[in-house]
């Protein structure tokens, strides 16, 4: 990997192609052995946090990716940079969580696929409608919407971060706030019996923020073909860490996070072009795949409820894929491209002298 242009990295595709993954496993597991099928205590040992690792690894790229679309959007316009990330960002996210707690509460599916339904409140629909359920109610409508409005939170404070990213110190500083944020969390897990919210991940995010403003520091010295089983290995570590425990330990989330963010620069981009294709397409439906997974496992386990294992796990991802595909090109692209041309209205012909072109960074979640 280019230490200039991480942004436009196929690693960073692989990365995001696991976390999805990872998320899809963590929630298939339970769901098989709540419809009879049998697991063993093993599978299921090692599998219950690898879809937490699987969220932090997008927070962590969630924040870098951003940091370089930030760039990218002050190369072409400086004035109202704060405004248009915004606006961008609500196009971005919305849309698609907003079509999808909607369609769970006409439809009447269950938050989750692995225990009985809970039952939704006004307060609770509305908090989902506007991802702010953390700080309202804790309840989501369907399980992967929780990790939504801490990355919808993280958005008010990323650009200035940018700015300071982008000092001559940049680098000294946001390492400055991630040590604090260690301290910060910590101390409010003490005070307030371990319940974090926000606090608990704000050093993932800024673990993506450092490794953005490393990225002329560090140079690419391994192998680009190392990069996936290094991920791999990763996600594995942290799932395995937390196996003994009934509760996070956040911890564990925080070294993983910074890991993960010192490592993107240090390595070369992958070669491998079938790879690089496949973990592409994986990355660009990620998100629908993140959020429409469950009512896809649903309909296969809870509704349909094949005989054979092997037809079902084909089914899933089947359908899990074609629904993904499917609101990407009528939910996600549209709204991402409405939001693109109305923060570009007032872009200038041509870029303030002196400014630096920004990488092309794909669209993040």
């Amino acid at each position: 990997m280019s230490s200039s242009a991480p942004n436009s990295s196929s690693n960073l595709d692989q990365l995001r192609a696991i976390a999805v993954i990872a998320v899809m496993i963590d929630h298939l597991i339970p769901t098989l052995q709540y419809h009879d099928v049998v697991v063993s205590d093993l599978v299921h040992a090692l599998t219950m946090h690898i879809g937490h690792a699987g969220v932090l690894a997008f927070f962590v790229h969630t924040s870098l990716v951003l940091m370089h679309s930030l760039e990218r959007m002050a190369a072409q316009n400086p004035e109202g940079l704060t405004a248009r990330f915004y606006l961008r960002r609500a196009f971005r996210i919305y849309p698609l969580s907003i079509f999808l707690v909607l369609f769970v509460l006409l439809a009447g599916l269950p938050d989750a696929t692995w225990r009985p339904a809970n039952e939704v409140t006004p307060l609770e629909i509305a908090a989902n409608l506007l991802l702010v359920q953390n700080l309202v109610t804790g309840q989501s409508v369907l399980v992967p919407l929780w990790s939504l409005p801490y990355e919808v939170e993280m958005y008010v404070v990323l650009p200035l971060l940018f700015f300071v990213a982008r000092q001559a110190r940049g680098a000294r500083w946001i390492a400055t706030l991630l040590v604090g944020s260690y301290f910060g969390a910590y101390v409010l897990h003490k005070l307030d019996g371990g319940h974090m919210n926000l606090a608990g991940y704000v050093p993932c995010f800024l673990a993506g923020v450092l490794c953005y403003s490393l990225r002329h520091r560090l140079r690419a010295v391994l192998p680009g073909i190392l990069w996936l089983p290094f991920v791999l290995l990763a996600v594995s570590a942290y799932a395995v860490a937390q196996m003994d425990s009934e509760r996070l330990i956040y911890w564990l989330g925080w070294l993983y996070a910074l890991l993960l963010g010192l490592a993107i620069n240090l390595f070369r981009d992958s070669k491998l072009a079938w790879l690089n294709r496949a973990s592409f397409h994986v990355a660009t439906y990620s998100y629908g795949l993140y959020l429409l997974h469950v009512p896809m496992l649903y309909v296969v386990f809870g509704l349909w409820q094949p005989r054979s294992l092997a037809v079902g796990l084909l089914a899933f991802v089947a359908l899990s894929a074609a629904a993904a595909v499917a609101a990407y090109h009528l939910i996600e692209a549209p709204m991402v491209a409405l939001g693109r041309r109305l923060t570009e209205r007032a872009r200038p012909q041509a870029a303030p002298s002196g400014a630096t072109a920004a990488q092309p960074a794909p669209e993040a979640r």
